[in-house]
């Protein structure tokens, strides 16, 4: 559909992440308002690619379009969304004045306050952009420390792409081994609360403040420990990362895995 600002298809990547987000393995359109033919090649490029199925209702209560796919294909539909994304969508105009000012926010936060886990925030900040990042692609701040609308709890960093995709970010520093694996699924579980609560809150659209908002099209949830390791929230979030790995050439295994007893 839209190419509006940059962004071709942005309407039907956002129906289609709402679903994957919801572990989801089908939508509905309406007949008259359904996804064009070039947003569905992007996915089903011949007939041994065929990645999504499509199917039409017509009956005397319903003029229905439906998507379905099944799970062992969720990886590549994902993949290959993120790959569209990255490589035909703008990025966002205002997205560096936004991290600049973040990290500026950040930074004033006083020496007495500046502890251990806060040290390593610095070093996710510091290395978003650069090589040795966890996090390919994820170039920018969006939020040091934020705060749902209920106040109830405060996840660590939102960073974005700047072209609609975001990661909560959960940074827990262990005490010792013996709590490491507690402390990390606790984690990736608040990593996974936020995630949930920045998609319900935002819906497509994330309020920077009242004259600005950014598109959201997708949301992943990850814990960080202090050996730099990874912990995704659901295999969806394994996925996103792997693509903007590839695309970026790095090494996911060396930073990025995931909490396999994590059935929330």
């Amino acid at each position: 559909m839209s190419s509006e600002n940059g962004q071709p298809h942005k309407e039907w990547f956002q129906c289609l992440f709402h679903a994957l987000h919801k572990d989801e393995t089908s939508i509905e359109f309406p007949i008259d308002n359904c996804p064009p033919e070039d947003f569905i090649k992007i996915f089903n490029k011949n007939k041994e690619e065929n990645f999504i199925k499509i199917l039409g209702v017509i009956s005397n209560i319903q003029h229905i379009v439906v998507w379905y796919w099944s799970k062992e294909n969720e990886r590549e539909i994902i993949n290959r969304s993120i790959e569209y994304i990255s490589d035909n969508f703008s990025l966002n105009e205002n997205i560096e004045s936004i991290d600049e000012s973040e990290r500026n926010k950040f930074y004033e936060v006083s020496e007495d306050n500046r502890d251990e886990e806060w040290q390593m925030h610095r070093k996710l900040i510091d290395e978003l952009g650069e090589t040795e990042t966890i996090f390919p692609g994820f170039n920018y701040l969006l939020k040091y420390g934020w705060v749902p609308a209920s106040n109830k709890g405060k996840t660590d960093l939102i960073i974005t792409n700047g072209k609609g995709i975001f990661a909560i970010i959960d940074i827990k520093r262990n005490q010792n081994e013996d709590d490491k694996k507690f402390r990390m699924s606790f984690a990736v579980r608040q990593a996974g609360y936020y995630k949930h609560k920045f998609i319900e809150e935002c819906g497509g659209i994330y309020n920077v403040n009242e004259d600005l908002s950014l598109d959201v099209i997708a949301v992943i949830g990850v814990a960080i420990s202090e050996d730099n390791k990874g912990m995704c929230f659901r295999p969806f979030d394994e996925y996103v990362c792997e693509a903007l790995d590839r695309i970026h050439g790095k090494d996911k295994s060396s930073h990025i895995y995931q909490l396999s007893d994590n059935d929330s």
